[in-house]
């Protein structure tokens, strides 16, 4: 509780107290993070109902349940894969040479623990927490390298490792496109705000079909 210039004291939650460590733009920072989250679990949400024979735990709970668990647990909740740098976890899930039932798991994981890691981790900003923009515009990047491999990776009978829009003889469905484009879009527009409240210059990628290299976060 807090006392007013009356010297009455008035109930002050937690949420408020938290605030009032926040700038501006720890919320706007806040905002993007949220988005970006609320994407990349839509798009594994889209991937399982696209891709249902593989879920490693579809005996157990609905995909949205299984979403939900994924996104509750830490990065480092999978032990096959704490090691391993996000990038090449990404590139696991798209290998042909994966073993695993279950692509879209290690694929996600992948992606998240790499976009986190351009947050550096954090969920909560204050006015001591800083990001860095360019880590911010190369997991953009990384996640361009993700959707082409996911848009084309293929096995040695020509079939894609995961679908995701449609095929050739089916409905034409570009909502993958939309949510991976909005995802993008997220990272690179926090990366410019950031950039520009450094006044530092990014260092600008071309990602090309003939250069498949993610980006170091």
């Amino acid at each position: 509780m807090l006392a007013n210039q009356n010297g009455v004291y008035a109930n002050i939650d937690d949420s408020s107290i938290a605030r009032w460590g926040k700038s501006d733009m720890d919320e706007v920072i806040e905002v993007h993070q949220r988005a970006a989250m609320k994407n990349l679990k839509a798009l594994m949400v889209k991937l399982y109902h696209r891709n249902p024979q593989g879920r490693h735990d579809a005996k157990l709970r609905t995909i949205e349940e299984s979403v939900n668990l994924t996104f509750s647990r830490s990065n480092n909740y999978y032990p096959q894969w704490e090691p391993i740098k996000a990038t090449d976890i990404v590139r696991i899930a798209l290998d042909e040479s994966y073993q695993g039932s279950d692509r879209v798991l290690p694929l996600i994981v992948g992606l998240r623990k790499m976009i986190m890691a351009s947050y550096e981790d954090h969920t909560e900003f204050f006015y001591l927490t800083s990001i860095d923009g360019q880590k911010l515009y190369n997991s953009a990047r990384n996640i361009e390298i993700a959707a082409w491999m996911l848009a084309e990776n293929r096995n040695v009978h020509g079939q894609l490792l995961l679908l995701s829009d449609s095929v050739q003889g089916e409905h034409r469905n570009l909502s993958y496109q939309r949510l991976i484009g909005q995802l993008i879009a997220t990272q690179d527009n926090l990366a410019l705000i950031m950039a520009n409240k450094s006044g530092r210059l990014l260092k600008n990628f071309v990602v090309t079909a003939a250069s498949m290299v993610f980006l170091p976060i």
